[in-house]
């Protein structure tokens, strides 16, 4: 009796063996050939995003904004289903140590060993629902694919036509070079004060560095741009000062400190870089832009018949 029991549990354990054989078979049967399956967005997915482009554009998405905001989505379940089908879960150090850790903390009992806690947590599919390890499955998908790229340097004429196609980027912003004397916000009415003085005397910049409070940047300061400005004194002061005359006290002006008396010296226009002067930088925008094309390229090929259902969101 206790033999023929054994064989029905047997029996039963193959049965769901095979069972499962197949409907994994049946779920990655485009991955040998047959139909992709569609990429499936969810309804509360589909919902969520119309309300945030609603509050960004102020009015309701069209159907063409939702797909080109869903693209991004879309794009990452293609490259960790091919990700899958290229068998990175197994052989991935971070997907490895991640799913253990998951194990573990769930009270995996202290005897297993990472590896059959590895193997248990793949056979629950852990790999495919933890956001971890699949980010990090598209990720290093994504380094691969642009990995393809040509990497032999770039020639002149390609030098030449990425200098040409983007003259905003190969631009020095303007700059101001100009001395400022601190004082505390509290300190506003001396500031005052002490403008009215430096303009009666006609003191010059090098000559008033003593009427300002102790700070922590010098007065005279190096040639900057607005946001260089922006940056190291706060926004109200960079705008301060592209309001401020050429050659003339002025003030005061705010800045995330407190207040400052500012002497505009010079002003250097907004001017092309020359492009021997950007030369590495072309290189390097080169290069990034043949991995971007790369990706794009298998991007393009994932996409292939590939339908993309999306689900309405509900309404009431």
């Amino acid at each position: 009796m206790r033999g023929l029991c054994c064989a029905a549990v047997w029996r039963s354990l193959l049965q769901f063996t095979l069972l499962g054989f197949a409907l994994f078979a049946a779920d990655r049967l485009w991955w040998s050939g047959g139909p992709p399956p569609p990429v499936v967005i969810p309804a509360e997915r589909v919902a969520a995003l119309r309300g945030e482009l609603t509050r960004t554009l102020g009015r309701a998405p069209t159907p063409e904004e939702i797909d080109r905001a869903l693209g991004p989505e879309v794009d990452d379940e293609l490259l960790f289903r091919e990700a899958l089908s290229r068998g990175y879960e197994r052989d991935d150090p971070v997907v490895y140590r991640r799913l253990v850790q998951n194990l573990r903390f769930a009270g995996a009992a202290e005897e297993q060993d990472d590896d059959a806690l590895f193997e248990q947590a793949l056979a629950m599919g852990m790999h495919e629902t933890d956001v971890v390890a699949r980010r990090r499955m598209i990720q290093r998908l994504r380094l691969d694919l642009e990995a393809a790229a040509p990497v032999d340097p770039p020639d002149e004429r390609e030098l030449r036509a990425a200098y040409e196609s983007e003259p905003e980027r190969y631009r020095a912003p303007a700059r101001t070079r100009l001395t400022q004397l601190y004082f505390r916000g509290e300190h506003e009415e001396r500031a005052r004060r002490v403008l009215v003085r430096l303009m009666r005397e006609g003191t010059a910049p090098d000559d008033a560095r003593e009427a300002g409070e102790p700070f922590l940047h010098p007065a005279q300061q190096p040639p900057q741009s607005h946001r260089e400005l922006a940056d190291r004194f706060g926004a109200s002061f960079a705008d301060g000062v592209d309001a401020a005359p050429v050659g003339a006290w002025s003030g005061p002006i705010a800045s995330a400190y407190g207040v400052h008396l500012v002497w505009v010296q010079e002003r250097e226009p907004e001017r092309a870089l020359p492009f021997e002067e950007v030369r590495e930088s072309l290189v390097h925008a080169v290069r990034a832009e043949r991995r971007r094309e790369a990706l794009e390229r298998a991007l393009a090929a994932l996409r292939r018949d590939v339908s993309v259902e999306v689900a309405s969101a509900p309404t009431g």
